[in-house]
Order: C-alpha cells, then sequence, then structure tokens
C-alpha cells in the first residue's frame, strides 16, 4: 500500500508541500489520536486499488487505534483525580514565561477546573495547568520556611503577642 500525499503533523497536503502552504509546520514528538485517524483516513483514500488493505490489517490498525483512545482516556482519568486529591493541598507550580525563564508560585490548591485544552488548578484566584505541578508541600513544612523566609520564628511571634 502506498500513500500518495505528504502528512506533516497529521495534516495531509495532497499536490503542495509544507513549504507553500500557510499552515504552521512545527513538528511535536507525540501522535495523539486525531493524527492516528488522519493517517488511517488518508491511506484508505489514497490505496493502490489494486493494493488493497488486507482485512488483517484493518482489524489491527483499528485496534491500534483503540488502544491509543483508551490510553488517552485513562491518562485524562489520572489527571482528574490527581487535581481532586490536590484540592486543599500547599503546592508549588513551575511555569515558564514568554522569554524562557521558569517561575515558581505557591499556594493552597482551592478548585480544579477541567476544560477541553486540560486540567487546571485553582490557586489564589489563578488558574494554572496541572502539567506546570513542581511539588506537593506539606503544610507545617510550608508555614516552617515562610516565617523563615519572613526572618520570623514561631518564638519570636510568640513574644511579640506578649508584648
Amino acid at each position: 500500500m502506498a500513500i500518495n500525499a505528504q502528512i506533516v503533523d497529521g495534516k495531509i497536503y495532497a499536490n503542495s508541500t509544507p513549504d507553500n502552504t500557510s499552515q504552521n509546520t512545527k513538528g511535536t514528538s507525540t501522535l495523539g489520536k486525531d493524527q492516528f485517524l488522519q493517517i488511517l483516513v488518508a491511506e484508505m483514500q489514497y490505496q493502490d486499488p489494486l493494493e488493497p488493505t488486507t482485512n488483517t490489517e484493518w482489524v489491527s490498525q483499528m485496534a491500534t487505534f483503540s488502544q491509543i483512545e483508551e490510553l488517552q482516556n485513562m491518562s485524562d482519568s489520572i489527571e482528574k483525580g490527581q487535581a481532586q486529591n490536590l484540592v486543599g493541598k500547599i503546592v508549588i507550580m513551575a511555569t515558564t514565561d514568554s522569554t524562557g525563564e521558569t517561575k515558581y508560585f505557591s499556594g493552597k490548591v482551592e478548585s480544579f477546573e477541567n476544560r477541553e485544552d486540560g486540567t487546571y488548578l485553582s490557586i489564589g484566584g489563578y488558574l494554572y495547568d496541572i502539567k506546570d505541578l513542581y511539588s506537593v508541600v506539606d503544610e507545617e513544612y510550608y508555614d516552617k520556611l515562610t516565617q523563615e523566609a519572613s526572618g520570623s520564628t514561631s518564638q519570636d511571634t510568640d513574644n511579640s503577642s506578649e508584648e
């Protein structure tokens, strides 16, 4: 079987090359279920009629597609469960700004939100992608760190309240 169309980033370029199209051709290292389905459709559309796909090849490709879809569904479920378990916990988020610099934000997870493009944690009124999760911190340890960073200790705090 031969494909007579070029496929870049899951897009079929029949009678054209990526160089003469206006779409971004930046590649990714993952192949999702949508890209796999597009490749499968392209194979069917451009297959050589003298060498059609056998039933065995078709069933094998459909099984692979089903596996990809189920793995993605399982990954989404695990991500949602992880987000649910983080509600009420202190987390540190590592985000990258437009200059490529990594910035760290911490706080208590207030809630989580599922969107089409992923799962987000609400911290201090802002939404952070769960993929930016850097660490989960024990609340007592976090309080101790923030007190040390501010230059006071629990003993200093106790003395100042007595005065």
